[in-house]
């Protein structure tokens, strides 16, 4: 895997990137948000299950995770998403929209370890998406570097689980329909997530966009033909010190607070 993080960036400097992105977040026009209709009567988000929307991400935690790190971990996903989208939203874009959203990561604290961003070569004739996106994360968390066995099964574990549990929660699963298809195809991600006995976070991403010709009524859970679709992927795994986001952290939560219809995060799961 690639490091990212070759060049030791001061506090200030991370500051500073973070502030002028968002500048940047502020300038663009307030649209209302796709999910704003289908999170308007979801409950609130209380950092108390063990997986989550968030936006056109699907996330899991294990049950290490406190609710503090849960929740670093999803402010920093939603803030780089946002972002990235902002700055790149064209089907086109999307290796300089991964690449954004991996720069704003490590901005926020996370050491990341990323894959190049590639084509997806398909196996057989027919596939799912879930399938997919498990592969690539899969394969992100057996190329982790400085981790134990234990702990890359657990990410392992806990991506399984979550999508589990996705197939028999219809809200959430349709939340995460609404946020991930775009007109020319759509882009999703899954992560997961666990704690150390030091309170530190590793996070395993997969990130996948498709281009289809017809758009099927869903994304997951289907069968898809190979011959249809064009799907492009990229993993990551990541390492943060709370410490190391705590500076940041205030410009992040403002941010997403302002932009909270975008920023829509929706517990599922089992209770941690």
């Amino acid at each position: 895997m690639t490091e990212l993080n070759k060049d030791v960036m001061s506090a200030v400097e991370r500051f500073s990137l973070i502030a002028q992105t968002n500048d940047f977040i502020a300038a663009q026009p307030v649209l209302r948000s796709r999910s704003a209709s289908v999170g308007s009567s979801l409950p609130i988000d209380k950092d108390e299950l063990n997986a989550a929307i968030m936006g056109s991400g699907i996330a899991g935690f294990d049950a290490s995770m406190s609710k503090r790190s849960k929740r670093i971990v999803k402010n920093t996903y939603m803030y780089a998403d946002l972002v990235a989208l902002l700055k790149y939203p064209a089907s086109n874009q999307k290796e300089q929209r991964y690449n954004e959203f991996m720069r704003l990561m490590k901005l926020a604290g996370w050491f990341a370890f990323s894959q190049p961003y590639n084509r997806y070569t398909a196996t057989s004739q027919k596939l799912t998406m879930d399938n997919v996106v498990l592969s690539v994360l899969h394969t992100a968390v057996g190329a982790a570097v400085g981790q134990g066995q234990a702990a890359l099964k657990v990410l392992s574990s806990v991506a399984d689980a979550t999508m589990d549990a996705l197939k028999n929660e219809p809200q959430a699963l349709t939340l995460f329909e609404n946020n991930s298809k775009k007109a020319e195809g759509g882009n999703f991600c899954m992560s997961a997530a666990s704690q150390d006995d030091e309170g530190g976070i590793t996070l395993a991403i997969a990130a996948v966009q498709y281009l289809a010709s017809a758009q099927p009524t869903k994304v997951l859970f289907v069968e898809w033909a190979t011959s249809a679709v064009e799907i492009y992927n990229a993993g990551a795994t990541m390492y943060m010190d709370e410490e190391d986001y705590a500076m940041v952290e205030p410009l992040i939560v403002k941010a997403l607070t302002e932009q909270r219809e975008k920023a829509l995060s929706y517990e599922f799961g089992q209770s941690v």
